[in-house]
């Protein structure tokens, strides 16, 4: 279910003009080790359906059913877990930095 939950976000973002930065960013992501493009494609995930509006009941569940799965209430403790586990990489550190906001991929 994860990956259809991903696919549907990363479907349904709009397609912004890539600064340097978020070009940076996406080559940084491409390299980095699984555990990190994982996390930030979850944390992506959290913040596209936190900031969706649960408009009916349907659409209310679907948003808790995706929370649900990509375990959004534990995505900070996931985030400082695995900044202290490459707190020696200003890279990766960066990465996650720039990635904070993202709501899709």
């Amino acid at each position: 279910m994860l990956p259809i939950i991903l696919a549907s976000v990363i479907a349904s973002a709009a397609v912004p003009t890539m600064d340097a930065a978020d070009a940076r960013a996406h080559r940084e992501l491409r390299a980095a080790p699984l555990a990190v493009r994982d996390f930030i494609s979850r944390r992506a995930g959290c913040n596209h359906w936190g900031g969706e509006e649960p408009y009916d009941a349907d659409r209310a569940a679907q948003i808790a059913a995706a929370v649900r799965e990509l375990r959004c209430h534990d995505i900070e403790a996931d985030e400082r877990r695995i900044k202290r586990k490459y707190v020696k990489s200003r890279r990766l550190q960066w990465l996650m930095a720039a990635t904070r906001d993202w709501d899709g991929l």
